[in-house]
């Protein structure tokens, strides 16, 4: 794909024409939905492609060790450095570069997560330690790449990590903008002044109406719960850092009973877990977000 760092308003347009649902079709034997470019303009498909953009890009995972493995293969490369990842992060929060939104989450995988063996223990399904299974699956990396570059958040299991750092050291760094970083510091504001007993929900709805952080309440919640992931944004039951990995598991089950993880709240831990008094944590505001604030 492109070496540019930014996604060009023109290949996004012709991007979200490729990528409509009925564009689609299910491929049951890999398990992935694959697009046709039937709809597009021969303009468009030339823009795509001097863009270096393919439709259909489908990556294989044999299981577990293989999604470790080729996580473990991106440690050490230069392209994917805390400050990278951190300023892709920042003109996510600020607006300027909508992928970076889950920059911070993916570096907390590859920086953090070590190699180990499947462990899955009830109630879930899935390797207590990362939240990966252990069968083999494929993924549509142009359309997940789509994703990221629309905002969305991807930042549960460490094939999204993989996949979003192989891309991001691919591409040309980007630098958080004034404003960028004005924004970051207005959402830590918010979070400070919230009144004592605010749901995770309730804070969702301040700050949409504030108008702070662009995008929609899941690529809002998206950046919560990347910042609660590193325990700028405390939650309840669990200390967290972005020096250490906890274990999935151990995150995610304290937070069964509450409210907002039922029905058809799609909220997660460990941002399900904050409450307004907790506020943030500042020394690891201070630690990860210092030069920017």
């Amino acid at each position: 794909m492109s070496s540019e760092g930014t996604m060009t308003p023109q290949v996004m347009r012709a991007l979200v024409k490729l990528y409509k649902y009925d564009s689609g079709e299910y491929d049951r034997k890999r398990g992935v939905r694959l697009y046709s470019d039937a709809a597009l303009s021969e303009k468009e498909r030339k823009l795509l492609a001097d863009y270096g953009w393919k439709a259909n890009e489908i990556v294989g995972f044999s299981g577990h060790e293989d999604v470790l493995e080729k996580l473990s293969s991106l440690k050490g490369e230069p392209a994917l450095s805390k400050k990278r990842c951190l300023d892709a992060f920042v003109a996510g929060v600020g607006g300027s570069y909508p992928r970076g939104r889950s920059a911070l989450a993916a570096w907390h995988y590859l920086d953090t997560l070590r190699p180990h063996s499947y462990e899955e223990r009830l109630p879930f399904a899935c390797c207590w330690i990362c939240s990966s299974d252990d069968k083999p699956k494929f993924q549509n990396d142009s359309y997940l790449q789509y994703c990221l570059y629309r905002g969305n958040a991807y930042s549960s299991d460490p094939m999204y990590a993989y996949l979003n750092l192989r891309h991001l050291a691919g591409v040309r760094p980007v630098t958080p903008t004034a404003d960028d970083r004005s924004v970051l510091a207005g959402l830590f504001d918010m979070l400070r002044a919230s009144p004592g007993d605010e749901t995770p929900g309730k804070f969702e709805k301040r700050l949409a109406g504030s108008k702070t952080v662009q995008g929609d309440v899941y690529t809002r919640r998206g950046i919560l719960d990347a910042l609660a992931r590193v325990g700028v944004i405390p939650n309840r039951f669990i200390p967290l850092s972005h020096g250490s990995w906890t274990p999935t598991g151990d995150i995610a089950l304290p937070g069964r009973d509450l409210k907002n993880m039922q029905g058809r709240s799609d909220m997660d831990m460990p941002w399900a877990g904050w409450v307004g008094s907790l506020g943030i944590d500042e020394g690891k505001a201070s630690e990860l977000f210092g030069d920017y604030l």
